[in-house]
């Protein structure tokens, strides 16, 4: 600043001019902004390399819009890193021994914290609780899945911090509702209408008890928050002015930017980046274990077809021309050296994945090993099955040829490299993988090619939280068969919804547990869910972010604890 005055340019002049592209404020760099008026502010910016869909918890399932609207929204708990479950908006976690739970354990009365606060100093009630019930349980709002709220058989307020939920059967899980990955809405926003389908708040929750408040979202470039002064933590809670998360088109560039101090942290890094970062002495990992893995899922139904029920969507009563065949599906496996590819793509950095549920989580079935490579025995289940060689090696049967489509999100160099891999093994036995990759705000879309059913195999990451049972119910139950879930690949298996129900109606870890185990097996029985290597949750910071919890939190995500940061 001295600077400028000296070259004949006084304080105002210089702020006008370099601050016009930036409006009321004057970017400085990273960790700094001046104000109008001359003040440091500090500022993170921390690299996003997936663009959310949306910011609405009950309507996008996208990590990065997880990583950006849990900093404004939040919920009545959450899980700690130790895996325990922690108060946010509710004062304390319901028990039977504090009288939250009754005896036959379906009557839940929570208490909120007193004094609680919107960030417009509007006063957050039980009311708001219901109301978020009310918005999850209206059709005309696009939730991602319905599962434990419509158990819930009526809501009561008998005053404004006390909520009663009345379930219809025992909900083991109950405390991932309105919290986790979810969160309690601002009825007076919406000025109690439940239709929020079209709400500008979907994209802009200008309201929250969160410890930042949205400020703006420029497509393909940044989502701004700030403090909430609102914010009931201690009283220089957050620490930081603001936090923006910088939207960029891939992991690569994001590594750059942290290296040259373009952005102050990262989302996400693979294990076989860790070496790039190794003898950097301003920038650091944080990696976590996690239960997350990356797998593939075949979807069961016709691209082709349309459901008479849902227009849009594909009949998960027609089954897939190819992959509908069981022994296709036992092929494709087959075909695939998993441990090849951890090699080839991470130096032996992770491990070969073999259950939806990772060894890492406490309901995991040990009793599961790693599946068997043997194309040998791949082509002779599909010659078996009528699938002969055809033109070029890619089989044939009544007149299908075997061409499939393959794909999972742009901007993510390590996927790419394994559906190539993968395509090469696939036409070693015969089938031709066509890879078409989409942005993940595309293929995670409610409009996206997994709801609607209009692609063969996709390639993801995913994994349960401390409680699995959203993660197994979402992704495998019946009821959450595409508009009304995210069963993308169509599965329809009486057995895996019975042990999935047993597991989330069943008290306690212990008894819970082998329903979950032996829903892991008949998951893996179906060939539509095909593991294919664990991750762990590393990212990244340059050494002048300070307040970064050690160790990190494998139930939660990127920025989790973000109020504590400073620089």
């Amino acid at each position: 600043m001295q600077q400028a005055v000296r070259s004949g340019i006084n304080r105002r002049q210089f702020l006008k001019r370099v601050g016009a592209a930036a409006g009321a404020t004057v970017l400085l760099g990273p960790l700094g902004r001046l104000t109008g008026y001359g003040q440091m502010q500090k500022v993170v910016r921390a690299a996003l390399w997936q663009e959310p869909e949306g910011l609405n918890p009950f309507f996008f399932i996208q990590t990065a819009s997880r990583i950006v609207r849990k900093r404004v929204l939040e919920g009545l708990f959450r899980i700690a890193p130790d895996g325990s479950v922690v108060p946010v908006l509710a004062a304390e976690v319901p028990t039977q021994q504090n009288g939250g739970i009754s005896e036959d354990g379906k009557t839940i009365t929570i208490k909120l914290k007193k004094g609680l606060v919107w960030s417009d100093g509007t006063p957050v009630t039980a009311q708001d609780v219901v109301f978020t019930w009310e918005v999850v349980m209206d059709d005309r709002n696009p939730v991602s899945s319905r599962a434990g709220y419509d158990l819930i058989e009526d809501m009561s307020t008998p005053d404004d911090t006390t909520v009663v939920m009345r379930f219809r059967e025992v909900y083991a899980p109950f405390l991932t509702l309105f919290s986790v990955n979810h969160a309690v809405l601002p009825r007076h926003v919406f000025n109690g209408n439940t239709d929020l389908s079209q709400s500008p708040f979907n994209r802009e929750p200008v309201v929250g008890t969160g410890p930042f408040k949205f400020v703006r979202w420029e497509s393909g470039a940044f989502i701004e928050l700030e403090k909430n002064p609102m914010y009931r933590g201690a009283p220089d809670k957050p620490l930081l002015d603001k936090l923006i998360y910088t939207i960029v088109p891939a992991r690569e560039t994001a590594i750059q930017q942290i290296k040259t101090g373009q952005v102050d942290a990262m989302w996400n890094l693979l294990e076989s980046q860790i070496p790039e970062f190794q003898g950097l002495a301003d920038v650091r990992l944080l990696n976590t274990p996690s239960a997350n893995l990356e797998y593939l899922g075949l979807n069961l139904s016709d691209p082709r077809s349309q459901d008479p029920n849902n227009p849009g969507y594909t009949d998960p009563n027609k089954p897939h021309p190819i992959l509908g065949d069981p022994a296709v599906r036992e092929a494709i496996e087959l075909a695939i050296d998993k441990q090849a590819i951890v090699d080839a793509l991470f130096g032996g950095l992770t491990s070969v994945a073999v259950s939806p549920i990772s060894p890492f989580h406490w309901a995991n079935n040990p009793e599961i090993g790693p599946s068997e490579y043997n194309p040998d025995k791949a082509k002779q289940l599909l010659d078996e099955a009528g699938w002969t060689p055809g033109p070029g090696g890619v089989r044939v049967k009544d007149g299908v040829r075997m061409d499939l489509r393959i794909m999972t999100t742009t901007g993510d160099q390590i996927r790419l490299q394994t559906e190539q891999i993968i395509q090469r093994y696939l036409l070693e036995v015969g089938i031709n993988l066509q890879i078409v990759n989409v942005p993940s705000a595309v293929l995670f879309s409610k409009n996206g090619p997994l709801q609607t059913g209009d692609y063969d195999i996709a390639e993801d990451t995913w994994g349960p939280d401390f409680d699995p049972a959203d993660f197994l119910t979402i992704l495998f139950h019946s009821n959450s068969l595409p508009p009304n879930g995210w069963n993308f690949f169509r599965i329809n298996s009486p057995d895996i919804d019975k042990h999935i129900d047993l597991g989330n109606s069943a008290i306690g870890i212990e008894a819970r547990k082998p329903h979950y185990q032996i829903a892991q097996k008949l998951i893996l029985d179906t060939g539509a869910y095909i593991p294919l290597y664990n991750r762990s949750l590393i990212d990244a910071f340059r050494t002048n972010v300070k307040g970064v919890t050690e160790g990190g939190n494998p139930w939660d995500d990127f920025s989790w604890d973000a109020e504590n940061w400073d620089v």
